[in-house]
């Protein structure tokens, strides 16, 4: 097993044991992963005897088993052929130690190597780190991992089938910087002020495979950035493995694969509520008839895809608003613009009973909330958006928790207010819960509740997953039926990082431990 996939299984066991106290389940993976753990780091993680020994490994293995049988037999799919995803499968997690963005295991190259890439629709190259030197990160380790986890870095000259991209070419949109048609041409993205990567372009293999039980191997020709420097957020914590962009630019992955008529000019990306950490991709995917949708348009300079909201309402109540913002999937949280920030915070705020926290100012988020003595749930109002066309969507776990340095239960509202942005961001925290359509072709984002690797509406050949026992069940979100007069949702507080049950006066978690040294980007714009 290469090293990139050891990275991606371990990461996945970390992501979810870190979301609970405890983390059991039955039986075992075909492989063993605990001698990646040292003492103390499960001590560290609270989980002496528990992490090596459980099977959650095996809980991920049965998910993407009945995920790749069922993909393949929707009832109500737009899909005139099947759908393709990586050759490693069509698994995300959102790992928090890294962002908490969404990321997959990718093969590139032949022969293939292995790496842990972002998953982002806000930006559009695809690109790996690359002849580095020092401005690359070898090892998990360098960003927190308290073991050593070596990462791959990419390799032109050690693959046969890569070839780099000339100025002349018109695949080069960096062809101002040129110094002749015959150069390399070179690339600059930047996510940031601060944050960006420069490198050259490539032509290289990506592996993918179908998305149903038979796994056909497909091979496409994507442009690639050889990273040789990256800067910012890049070397800190952040997709430090690579970015794959999901934008709208012809040099885009979707973009790619459509020109080269290995799949529809759309995808999907499914964000988890169940768990909230794990999610699925697949590319050509134009989702279900009955989705709902609503029209998508980019405003040059940016390629992200942009909705426009009519209106929201905060616990059934209409609030005056209505602006235009990216649905982009490299961001953690959701940013507004004034007024839109104001109005619907100072809503949501109206609607809650417990008592809210001084605005902390080492602390961007400014309506978080204690929870009152001996309660074991949190209520908050239901949020609902409605866009152009009349879909809505209604927010299933709009917030976060925290432990204040008493070892108290705090929430957060996870909304930022749009400073440094400069843009309205719809971020993945408010698409917790539904299975998004980037549909291409029609021009159109469509969505449906989903919990990834459940669907009620299909039966399925293979058993369900084993259950995880937990000391306190993940969130769990249900809206009001019509009828029901009280406009408030009920949720179990996520269960604590054991290892922040001591810190500041606002230690966050489990995002924020990690999400506020990257505050500053939260979002690729």
């Amino acid at each position: 097993m290469d090293v990139a996939r050891q990275v991606f299984v371990l990461l996945s066991v970390l992501v979810v044991c870190w979301g609970f106290e405890r983390c059991e389940a039955y039986g075992k993976f075909g492989f063993e992963v605990h001698h990646m753990f040292s003492d103390k780091v499960k001590q560290s993680l609270g989980l002496d005897d528990i992490v090596p020994e459980t099977g959650s490994l095996e809980y991920f293995k049965v998910l993407a088993h009945r995920d790749r049988l069922i993909r393949g037999r929707g009832l109500a799919s737009n899909n005139d052929e099947t759908p393709i995803t990586f050759d490693k499968g069509n698994l995300t997690v959102s790992i928090k130690l890294l962002g908490a963005l969404y990321y997959a295991n990718i093969s590139v190259g032949t022969p293939p190597s292995s790496f842990l890439v972002a998953l982002d629709t806000g930006s559009d190259l695809f690109w790996l780190p690359c002849n580095c030197g020092t401005t690359c990160i070898r090892d998990l380790e360098d960003v927190g991992v308290l073991q050593s986890v070596p990462l791959n870095l990419y390799t032109p000259n050690a693959s046969t089938t890569s070839s780099n991209i000339r100025c002349s070419d018109k695949r080069c949109f960096g062809s101002r910087k040129c110094s002749s048609p015959a150069s390399i041409c070179p690339y600059q993205v930047s996510y940031s002020n601060s944050t960006a990567t420069t490198g050259t372009l490539v032509q290289d293999v990506l592996h993918l495979a179908t998305d149903d039980e038979d796994l056909k191997p497909v091979k496409a020709n994507v442009t690639l950035g050889c990273g040789q420097k990256q800067t910012g957020l890049l070397r800190r914590n952040i997709s430090v493995n690579g970015v794959l962009g999901l934008g709208i630019k012809d040099y885009s992955v979707p973009s790619l694969l459509a020109k080269a008529n290995i799949t529809a000019n759309s995808f999907s990306m499914c964000f988890g509520r169940v768990i909230g950490i794990v999610g699925r991709i697949s590319f050509g995917d134009k989702g279900y008839t009955d989705q709902e949708e609503t029209p998508f348009i980019s405003v040059a300079p940016s390629t992200a895809y942009g909705v426009n909201v009519t209106g929201v309402s905060v616990g059934r109540d209409p609030v005056d608003v209505g602006f235009f913002a990216k649905f982009d999937t490299g961001s953690s949280f959701t940013h507004l613009l004034e007024p839109a920030y104001g109005d619907l915070t100072k809503a949501f705020d109206d609607l809650v009973d417990d008592r809210r926290r001084p605005v902390d100012p080492k602390v961007p988020f400014e309506f978080c909330y204690d929870l009152s003595p001996n309660t074991t749930s949190i209520k908050f109002p239901l949020v609902e958006m409605t866009f152009v066309g009349g879909g809505k969507i209604i927010l299933n776990n709009p917030f976060f928790t925290a432990r204040t340095q008493e070892g108290n239960v705090m929430y957060c509202l996870g909304v930022l207010k749009s400073v440094d942005l400069k843009n309205n961001v719809i971020g993945q925290n408010f698409l917790a819960g539904y299975r998004v359509v980037f549909d291409r072709e029609r021009m159109v984002l469509g969505w449906k509740p989903s919990l990834c690797f459940e669907d009620e509406s299909l039966e399925s050949t293979t058993p369900p997953p084993p259950e995880i026992e937990t000391v306190a069940p993940s969130p769990t979100v249900s809206a009001p039926s019509p009828t029901s007069p009280p406009p408030v949702i009920s949720a179990t507080p996520p269960p604590f990082d054991p290892r922040n049950s001591t810190g500041g006066a606002a230690s966050l978690i489990p995002l924020t431990s990690q999400l506020l040294l990257l505050l500053p980007l939260l979002a690729f714009l």
